[in-house]
């Protein structure tokens, strides 16, 4: 056999091959986000930044999916899963073989995939789950089927709190965010100084114990922390005189952390979102009120 006849051999071998994987349209996982969660940000036992969720709560992932392979071709979506590795896999009920989600040509779909997170008893909430993301399509949506499968690693930072953590967590959130705001040397009175060291001392000695897998300790010294804090601002407010930009401060500090609240709120529903937001809306209207009240001006008194 010459040199011509084996390239034209295998000219028509690819061109026969491209056609068969032309007539598969596919699609591919651009994105995907946590909702719902219960905290998202750096936890120091696990020395990372979380994705963390209460036991038994509802977890929520919303995948964007495009289609953009075959020109003018639909993809079937037959099946969408997070696998967790704790040894189950979680399956949007949007998908199905039977009847397939079907996605145009060049354009996108978020489908969510909802589960229920197992308790304590099943997994360890000192422990950091990793995920990954299966997309299976077909390429009829009646009849015999052919399945192509397309696996994303997703992220290794899936946790499990308990009751504990969470209302740690919180609490840290709280408290921090007034200690940021203010120190001892912004209070005149001495036992409000006093308090307000107290609160640091407590919060480091919860930061502490939180690391250390402690939570049931890290809560307590959290409310503690707070506790003193409140004490601090009741002292000085008795004292009087001095205190009025110190307790705007901590009201605006306050204010801010409800407006990040309402923005964890985005991820979810629109019902929840409004309801949300109405809550917010509320609470920012009080704190204003509280700052105009505070700022007004001092009468002389004869």
């Amino acid at each position: 056999m010459n040199k011509k006849s084996l390239l034209l051999i295998s000219l028509v071998s690819w061109t026969l091959l491209f056609g068969v994987v032309s007539n598969i349209a596919r699609a591919d996982i651009t994105s995907w986000n946590w909702l719902g969660y219960a905290y998202n940000d750096y936890d120091s036992f696990h020395r990372a930044t979380v994705i963390a969720y209460k036991e038994k709560s509802t977890a929520i992932l919303s995948v964007a999916v495009y289609n953009d392979f075959v020109s003018g071709k639909p993809v079937n979506i037959s099946a969408l899963k997070v696998g967790l590795d704790w040894g189950k896999n979680y399956t949007s009920s949007m998908t199905s073989s039977g009847t397939p989600y079907v996605i145009p040509w060049h354009e996108t779909r978020v489908i969510p995939i909802i589960f229920t997170v197992p308790n304590l008893t099943e997994v360890s909430n000192q422990a950091q789950y990793s995920y990954s993301l299966y997309l299976d399509h077909v390429n009829a949506t009646a009849g015999p089927q052919q399945v192509t499968s397309l696996k994303k690693i997703g992220g290794t930072n899936f946790v499990v709190y308990s009751s504990d953590q969470i209302d740690a967590q919180e609490t840290k959130r709280i408290v921090e965010e007034m200690l940021d705001t203010m120190s001892a040397r912004d209070f005149n009175s001495t036992k409000a100084k006093i308090d307000w060291t107290k609160s640091e001392n407590e919060t480091f000695v919860a930061g502490l114990l939180y690391a250390q897998g402690d939570f049931v300790g890290a809560k307590n010294h959290y409310a503690t922390a707070l506790s003193w804090i409140n004490q601090a601002l009741t002292a000085e407010q008795d004292k009087g005189g001095g205190f009025d930009d110190a307790q705007v401060a901590v009201l605006e500090a306050q204010a801010k952390s409800l407006e990040a609240t309402a923005n964890y709120m985005n991820g979810l529903s629109n019902m929840w979102v409004l309801i949300g937001v109405a809550a917010v809306l509320f609470a920012i209207g009080y704190i204003i009120r509280g700052l105009a009240a505070l700022r007004k001006p001092v009468m002389a008194t004869t």
